[in-house]
């Protein structure tokens, strides 16, 4: 995967209708959505069998993600989700479970971008809650009882290694990072008629003690210009927040299995600048996501007076 990306690529989002989504994409992230539909997803960066990010600019427009990297698919996904409702009750199955059931494992994270007043999100199971338990209430409609929930706010990370048992609360407007998986077993979806998988979510689910609720950010550095926040480092993706303004330099270690990270944008508008020759600046606003060359270990972003907001994902 090393060196396919000459040059910072801005990649195109893909849209998706949820029967759980709203708009919030577009009023509390100002990125404009079709009139009339229920945007529960935009996937930011994604290399699937049924579709892969698309490039906007340079030599390479039109160009997919999947026909440059070689043949190894891009590890990670990233997307934004608006929760107008409940999303439905599920579970990812880890490396063990996805090999019995012929799944992919999936761990996942999630970034609160905004959340409504008493918002929450569904994240393991209460304490002693046994699998027949669970099996019980799946069958007589009272799996809510058996769910851990917590309020979330802006700023939250809430990590959701697989084998979780989990779910976004109405309200919920996030960032998130998964493995490059699209296994998903639904246990409950609150009286929606879609397809469920009580067996192989049962098979998935690791049953006990739960980690912390949320995962506090760490300070890497602040120079009064330029913040930036360890948010999650895991063996599948590392994240970090930066806030910052003027022109500053963005500092980007090397992946050791050759991934590009990925920049985007949140808030603010600018210019990012390669120093390297012969690579040219690339324009960004809010909502541009951006492949960073591989080569290329520090950029010069130029805002001006706006701040910018922005989270890097690493491989």
């Amino acid at each position: 995967m090393l060196d396919f990306v000459p040059y910072p690529l801005v990649l195109g989002p893909r849209l998706l209708e949820k029967p759980w989504g709203g708009r919030r994409i577009e009023t509390v992230l100002g990125r404009a959505l079709p009139a009339g539909q229920r945007i529960g997803e935009s996937w930011e960066v994604y290399d699937r069998d049924g579709g892969s990010s698309v490039v906007l600019n340079g030599p390479l427009a039109g160009r997919t993600l999947a026909s440059l990297r070689g043949d190894t698919p891009f590890p990670f996904i990233v997307k934004i989700l608006d929760a107008a409702e409940n999303l439905s009750v599920q579970v990812h199955p880890d490396a063990a479970a996805a090999a019995r059931l012929g799944g992919e494992a999936k761990t996942e994270c999630w970034f609160v971008l905004h959340a409504e007043p008493g918002a929450k999100v569904f994240r393991g199971l209460r304490s002693g809650v046994t699998k027949e338990e669970l099996a019980a209430a799946l069958a007589n409609g009272s799996v809510e009882t058996c769910l851990h929930s917590f309020e979330v706010t802006m700023g939250d990370t809430v990590f959701v290694p697989a084998g979780t048992v989990h779910t976004i609360g109405r309200g919920v407007l996030l960032a998130e990072v998964q493995q490059n998986s699209d296994t998903t077993y639904r246990m409950f979806d609150w009286g929606r008629p879609r397809e469920i998988h009580v067996r192989e979510a049962l098979d998935s689910i690791h049953f006990g003690p739960r980690s912390p609720d949320k995962i506090p950010a760490q300070l890497l550095s602040d120079d009064g210009q330029l913040a930036r926040l360890l948010m999650i480092q895991c063996p599948y993706f590392t994240v970090d927040s930066i806030e910052a303004t003027g022109t500053f330099t963005l500092d980007v270690e090397p992946s050791p299995t050759g991934v590009p990270a990925v920049l985007h944008v949140f808030a603010g508008e600018g210019e990012l600048r390669p120093f390297r020759r012969g690579v040219s600046p690339v324009g960004f606003t809010r909502g541009t996501t951006i492949l960073l060359p591989t080569r290329d270990l520090d950029f010069e972003l130029a805002s001006g007076a706006t701040v910018v907001r922005a989270m890097l994902f690493r491989g």
